[in-house]
């Protein structure tokens, strides 16, 4: 076993991590900075703007790109090829006006060609950027941020409840749209009077927009209500009852 370690053994230094009696300190290591995230996309699809507001963006992300050609050193489409095409598409919707076939074809083919090289820039650019709002903004697209806020409210009640006998004697099924995509849905029924809160009990928890639901007695009638649970436990509004006779 080593001799413990003193205060004028050989080698030591005063900065030394061993203290005067010989117990080592603690290594703690440097607190890494948090990275902010990422979230701002350049817009690829223009599919929605109007044609007169299509002209001006387009000109816009050309000026932008040709500004910062240090930062976009190699677009998927030339700046050159661009302009010609947003030329060429202004000049289409002006003789567009005179509602003729052949220049509504001509226009059309214009735009096309122009949405899809704005497509490919905008992939383009995203690539570069990495969500970096920043660099985005220095191409002149059109951006949004990917980031979702959290949502704690409650969810609106589903909507369309619709019920169906099930496969099997006593059994139903019951489908509703919920107010989210990926839910979770408390079903409950009631045998009695759907304006008495104290005849309704819960029947289970269902995933999605569908819950086949058993031990009814044949020939009864029952109603059927839902409601989605939200965050953190936070219940939505309950669906307007439906009510079935079960086979």
């Amino acid at each position: 076993m080593p001799d413990p370690l003193t205060w004028d053994s050989p080698d030591l230094f005063w900065d030394s991590a061993a203290t005067w009696d010989g117990e080592q300190a603690p290594i703690t290591q440097p607190t890494k900075p948090i990275k902010p995230m990422n979230n701002t996309k350049a817009t690829i699809d223009f599919s929605t703007y109007s044609a007169a507001d299509l002209l001006p963006i387009a000109k816009g992300i050309h000026d932008k790109m040709v500004a910062h050609a240090a930062r976009f050193t190699a677009p998927t489409v030339a700046m050159a090829t661009l302009d010609t095409q947003i030329t060429s598409y202004e000049t289409k919707l002006v003789a567009r006006a005179s509602n003729a076939t052949t220049d509504q074809i001509a226009f059309n083919d214009a735009r096309e060609l122009l949405e899809e090289s704005l497509g490919a820039l905008g992939n383009y650019v995203n690539g570069v950027a990495k969500g970096d709002a920043g660099i985005v903004d220095e191409s002149g697209f059109p951006a949004y941020n990917t980031q979702r806020p959290v949502d704690f409210s409650p969810p609106e009640a589903p909507q369309n409840l619709r019920l169906s006998q099930g496969t099997v004697s006593g059994t139903l099924v019951a489908r509703y749209k919920p107010d989210r995509s990926s839910s979770t849905n408390e079903v409950q029924t009631n045998i009695g009077n759907a304006n008495t809160e104290a005849d309704w009990h819960q029947q289970g928890m269902y995933q999605g927009g569908k819950a086949e639901l058993d031990g009814f007695t044949p020939g009864g009638l029952v109603w059927v209500r839902v409601r989605t649970v939200g965050l953190k436990g936070v219940m939505g509004a309950w669906s307007d009852p439906a009510q079935i006779r079960v086979l």
